[in-house]
């Protein structure tokens, strides 16, 4: 059974709610920017006029700062619940696969599918509100979108920026989720026994019984097949002697044996023994006496 797509599926499915949440951080920081946006008009003037001392931006820094504040905060909660989505895509990534592997890469797909999600919705909410409570929104927002550029661009950068770096961080999680994935583990086979055959232990281990059928029985009355122990030393049982013992005699004859031992009571006295051939043989006297004459 293959489960690489469900696995990656995960990823994704947590990366479009991830991207919710990132939508819901746009909109909170689109909308503070909104209902604070005469302040951010008196700002874009006072600092307009600043270098001819027309202008005092600080009485305005009080209730816009209120708003990058919120803004900020914002993306943090919102990178934080995208860090725990990519830890729980990675979790889930390794126990349907069975072992620790896929959390970064379904992290990874967290963090992306979710800064996506986050850049589109920017573009989408400042077309219709034409603002943002970034550090650039609070500057470049208008009412009627007069300076929607610089600030989609200014916004946009900083959101790309941040992105790249959850990529890491997102991919990092599915890492640590990984690794905290409840897996299976497969028991401990015990091991089997080993009967010993002629002194020697088999090769290969013996068939496990079926759990379901067990042991074949054998016919009626058979009890199995002895298992033979093993032998003491001897050739080859130790109730049959040797097939030829040479006799031995206390003195050994030297080497090489005089002349006249085969024609000598010596060679009578070893009776048995493959001398007795030699002497059996005709001599060359007997062989010449027995021809023929001519």
């Amino acid at each position: 059974m293959n489960n690489r797509p469900e696995a990656r599926s995960y990823g994704w499915n947590l990366g479009i709610l991830s991207g919710v949440f990132a939508a819901l951080q746009v909109l909170i920081s689109a909308s503070a920017a909104r209902a604070n946006i005469f302040s951010i008009e008196s700002m874009r003037w006072a600092l307009s006029r600043l270098q001819t001392g027309g202008g005092n931006p600080l009485p305005l820094l009080r209730p816009l700062g209120a708003v990058v504040l919120v803004s900020y905060g914002a993306m943090v909660v919102t990178g934080v619940a995208s860090l725990c989505l990519s830890w729980y895509a990675g979790r889930l990534t390794a126990y349907v696969h069975g072992r620790r592997m896929g959390g970064a890469g379904a992290g990874f797909r967290v963090a992306l599918l979710s800064g996506l999600i986050w850049m589109a919705f920017t573009v989408i909410i400042s077309l219709f509100l034409h603002s943002d409570g970034t550090i650039t929104g609070v500057v470049a927002s208008t009412p009627d979108g007069s300076a929607l550029a610089p600030q989609l661009i200014g916004v946009l950068i900083q959101e790309l920026i941040l992105a790249a770096i959850g990529l890491g961080f997102g991919a990092w999680a599915g890492y640590i989720g990984s690794g905290s994935a409840p897996l299976a583990k497969m028991p401990a086979t015990p091991p089997m026994p080993q009967p010993v055959v002629y002194g020697y232990q088999p090769m290969y281990p013996m068939y496990p019984v079926h759990p379901m059928y067990g042991a074949n029985p054998g016919p009626q009355g058979y009890s199995g097949y002895p298992v033979p122990q093993p032998l003491a030393q001897g050739y080859p049982y130790p109730s049959h002697p040797a097939p030829y013992a040479p006799p031995v005699s206390a003195v050994p004859p030297s080497y090489p044996p005089p002349p006249d031992y085969y024609r000598s009571n010596g060679a009578n006295a070893t009776a048995n023994t493959p001398q007795q051939a030699d002497q059996a043989q005709p001599t060359s006297t007997e062989l010449t006496s027995t021809q023929p004459s001519e």
